[in-house]
């Protein structure tokens, strides 16, 4: 099959969905946050006139378009990192802690600290976003009469029996049981495999040089033979995969190496490295790796060390390598663990949230700020509604403060026997100073030196090393799931395509929420893209990417998003013009935090928690300052901006105590 061109009309591109309320000229506002400082300043007017925190109706949840870093939460940031400075005036608000960030190592800390200090501590959390929760966004969808929820970011709690004792026992107190909510939830996750819905791999014509959908099922017969038998591929390169994923291929040249040789050797290559020079394999096999390594590693397997895919576990080509399983490997510990030595399945190995990880920023918000958030329980937690009028109150010791970019930091005197620190930020176009006896950073490195100059400049260097991961999650809600059941798949891998994952949402329902679960009723699809640069090295790949994404306009993406589901669903009725009834595109420039490889770095930085690592060096405290975020552990998982949270309010206890 041959792939088929759309009009704009036959995908819908002049069709109404719902709530298609960006800002008019936001592709111009977009691309000016890059290129065009003038235009980044018209859009900060423009932004004074969106709705505020305290307005009515202020609900940031149920925005669609684009969302992640939002037009309005990066310009003002920009503008710093460009030189601009801002003349501020004085809040006249004092605090014994200002948290820089809003997402969950910043709630954390909150948390954290109001637990030491005591509940009449006066805590002041700033977030450039128009929601808190970071990456653990929440989207939600009104629609015929109900609300339907889905991640817009973070995920999953993976691997909580990997979690530290301070992470899980901050889960547990802040009012989740994993343990618990698995036992109810675990039958939700094999919904779709218990009624016949299974995963499969689209073929596109560009890449593979034939198009086509194939459903993935190793325990049918003839296994990976037999899928690749189905796929529409040329004879000579379903022999190259069939010998790949062969239990008999053999890596001749390491057999006689000892496992530590092996995995040396494996760690000093790329994984594409090692299946065309090692294993001698076609490279045209190379592409079919893309969906899994994006969403694992954000590049491909030109990049990605070959040992981080061996402790991935399910990749081909290591079976004849014998290799001891080893217990932790920094990037992938959480993995490492469902893969080697568990006696669990994988759905067991992960708790997921109707709304990912925004249930725990919620959860959090909810122990901090209670009038905020009705209800006591996880089980409520999925519809109550959050009051962000009660977030930055004026009664409340712990406040929460959206819409705001700090710009400044700076000590008081010298950091070493400065009082207080003041924070400077810009919120709807007016800088103000707030005074705090100590802050912790819960943003993200790179923006460090920017907007605080007390640090050394071998600390500057250290938080300006790490790039943080461009994603994209992608949620579309369709009318109905029949095409999906339709071709029997639940997921869809597209390694060619503009999103390379696409899956239906877990029908997950819990206490008052209830979600759509049969297949007539409306479904969400989610959609994974890690925008990056193949044939360049890794940190290129991040940058060009960041770049990529940020100047990608919502009608691009829309028009990629309707023709993919059209190519891949069409067989089945799809129809992209009447079945789309929205679209949300979670854009996240500076998205996970960067993780350390074997190849362009040193070996021990990725395989011990060595001192010498940027992120450590990045971290340590100044005087009154001290850092939280998943960067300081150069960890893209929940539990290490947890750990650091935790890490960094230790700190700041510290030092009060010393400071009287």
């Amino acid at each position: 099959m041959s792939k088929k061109s759309f009009t704009d009309v036959e995908l819908g591109m002049n069709r109404k969905i719902l709530r298609r309320d960006f800002l008019s000229g936001a592709s111009i506002a977009v691309t000016g946050a890059i290129l065009c400082p003038s235009l980044v300043k018209a859009m900060q007017a423009l932004d004074q006139s969106k709705p505020k925190q305290n307005d009515a109706g202020y609900y940031p949840p149920d925005k669609a378009n684009m969302r992640g870093s939002h037009d309005g939460s990066f310009e003002t940031a920009h503008l710093v990192r460009d030189g601009d400075g801002f003349k501020t005036t004085d809040a006249g608000e004092e605090y014994d802690l200002v948290v820089v960030g809003g997402g969950i190592s910043g709630l954390a800390a909150a948390w954290f600290y109001r637990k030491s200090a005591g509940p009449n501590k006066k805590i002041l959390i700033l977030d450039n976003h128009d929601d808190f929760g970071g990456h653990a966004k929440r989207n939600e969808y009104n629609y015929e009469g109900r609300n339907i929820l889905v991640n817009g970011g973070t995920l999953n709690i993976e691997q909580p029996t990997n979690y530290s004792t301070v992470a899980m026992g901050y889960l547990r107190e802040i009012g989740i049981d994993t343990k618990a909510y698995h036992e109810k939830t675990k039958d939700m996750f094999r919904h779709y495999r218990l009624n016949g819905l299974g995963g499969s791999t689209y073929f596109d014509k560009e890449t593979f040089g034939g198009e086509g959908m194939v459903k993935r099922d190793r325990r049918a017969e003839g296994g990976w033979s037999g899928f690749f038998d189905k796929s529409p591929i040329s004879d000579d390169l379903k022999e190259e995969f069939k010998r790949l994923y062969s239990e008999e291929i053999v890596a001749t040249s390491m057999q006689d190496m000892s496992d530590e040789e092996k995995k040396r050797k494996l760690a000093s290559i790329t994984y594409a490295e090692y299946i065309t020079d090692v294993l001698g394999v076609d490279e045209r096999v190379l592409p079919i790796f893309r969906s899994g390594l994006h969403f694992r590693f954000y590049v491909g397997a030109e990049q990605v060390p070959a040992l981080f895919c061996w402790q991935l576990g399910g990749m081909p080509g290591f079976e004849n390598l014998n290799l001891v399983p080893t217990e932790k490997i920094s990037p992938l510990h959480h993995i490492a663990g469902s893969q080697h030595g568990r006696e669990h399945e994988y759905e067991e190995s992960s708790i997921y949230f109707p709304d990912g990880n925004a249930t725990i920023t919620r959860m959090t918000v909810r122990d901090l700020i209670p009038e905020a958030i009705p209800g006591n329980t996880l089980d409520d937690i999925f519809t109550a509604k959050v009051d962000y009028s009660r977030l930055d109150h004026d009664q409340n010791a712990t406040r929460l403060r959206l819409n705001s970019t700090v710009i400044n930091i700076k000590h008081n005197g010298d950091p070493k026997s400065a009082k207080d620190v003041d924070v400077s930020y810009m919120q709807n176009g007016e800088a103000k100073t707030v005074k705090a006896k100590n802050t912790i950073l819960a943003c993200w490195h790179n923006v460090i030196p920017y907007i605080c100059n007390d640090f050394s400049e071998e600390q500057k260097e250290a938080q300006l090393y790490g790039i943080k991961a461009p994603r994209v999650y992608t949620n579309v809600l369709l009318k109905n799931g029949k095409a999906f059941e339709k071709l029997g798949v639940s997921a869809i891998t597209s390694p060619g395509l503009f999103h390379t994952t696409s899956s239906l949402h877990y029908p997950i329902h819990m206490g008052d929420y209830k979600a759509p679960v049969n297949m007539d009723e409306p479904v969400i699809v989610k959609m994974h893209k890690a925008p990056c640069a193949p044939g360049e090295l890794r940190r290129d790949q991040l940058r060009l990417g960041r770049y990529e994404l940020l100047n990608t306009t919502f009608e691009t993406f829309e028009r990629n998003i309707r023709e993919q589901l059209q190519r891949m669903l069409g067989s089945a009725g799809f129809d992209a013009a009447k079945d789309i009834a929205a679209i949300t595109v979670n854009r996240w420039p500076h998205g996970n935090a960067y993780a350390y490889d074997t190849i362009t770095e040193p070996y021990h930085w990725s395989m011990y928690a060595t001192d010498d690592r940027p992120c450590v060096v990045a971290r340590q405290q100044l005087g009154r300052i001290s850092i939280a975020n998943s960067d300081a552990d150069a960890s893209p998982f929940t539990d290490a901006a947890i750990d650091q949270a935790h890490r960094a309010v230790r700190e700041v206890l510290a030092d009060q105590y010393l400071m009287g």
